[in-house]
């Protein structure tokens, strides 16, 4: 799937407060006067390491995490295990198949594969259901200097079903969706990540599922092994 990039501004914040703010390609201030100088929150550039589970095709160095971890608004996804989405009654999920690494923690590609059932029934393999696959790339900022016009080329959106969420970096994604309306918090979204690493192994009603909204001064770090599918 190729996701075109729509010219809507989309406001990233952390517990630091806000980092960045996007219209189109170009980095403005929020109050439309002069552009600023894009600041990632060192809070925010902790929580982006490199991707650790590849669901039996593990190839992490020995001892180092498996986890999701949950932060700042933004949900740090491991390669392979699903992240459930759910708002009212529909629900979606999204896994990252292959990450690669650049050159910065914000930096690199990655590819993804997202579900989305919007009839109620919670079911992520019944017919009807939308799937979308993807690849994301996250390239090094540009712009003709400090505090002019900066911007970040590359394509870090991704649509759940018809929730369009961005991606910081390659592999954290952000729990706000896109809106011109509204800028980011907690607009319904919840979410809950999963050891699953094939749709099918979804149960999207376990009750042992630890649900999260968006919250600025959360952080929480939850390993694979301690999460049901």
């Amino acid at each position: 799937m190729k996701v075109v990039r729509h010219p809507v501004s989309v406001k990233l914040e952390t517990k630091l407060g806000v980092i960045e703010e996007r219209e189109g390609s170009q980095m403005k201030k929020r109050d439309g006067a002069s552009a600023f100088v894009l600041t990632v929150g060192l809070a925010l550039i902790g929580i982006c390491r490199n991707a650790h589970s590849q669901c039996g095709m593990d190839t992490q160095k020995p001892n180092e995490p498996v986890e999701f971890v949950v932060s700042g608004g933004y949900v740090k996804m491991p390669v392979g295990a699903f992240l459930l989405i759910r708002k009212n009654t529909a629900i979606g999920a999204i896994h990252l198949t292959k990450l690669i690494p650049g050159g910065t923690e914000m930096e690199g590609k990655s590819s993804f594969e997202t579900y989305f059932q919007g009839d109620g029934t919670g079911s992520l393999t019944a017919v009807g259901v939308a799937k979308q696959t993807g690849d994301l790339d996250l390239q090094p900022l540009k712009g003709p200097g400090r505090g002019l016009w900066i911007y970040q080329p590359g394509q870090n959106l991704v649509h759940i079903g018809k929730w369009p969420f961005l991606f910081a970096a390659p592999n954290l994604m952000g729990m706000s969706p896109v809106s011109t309306f509204h800028g980011p918090g907690d607009h319904g979204y919840e979410f809950a990540p999963t050891s699953a690493c094939n749709v099918s192994e979804i149960n999207a009603h376990d009750k042992r599922l630890r649900w999260f909204r968006f919250d600025a001064n959360a952080s929480v770090t939850l390993p694979l092994a301690d999460l049901p599918k």
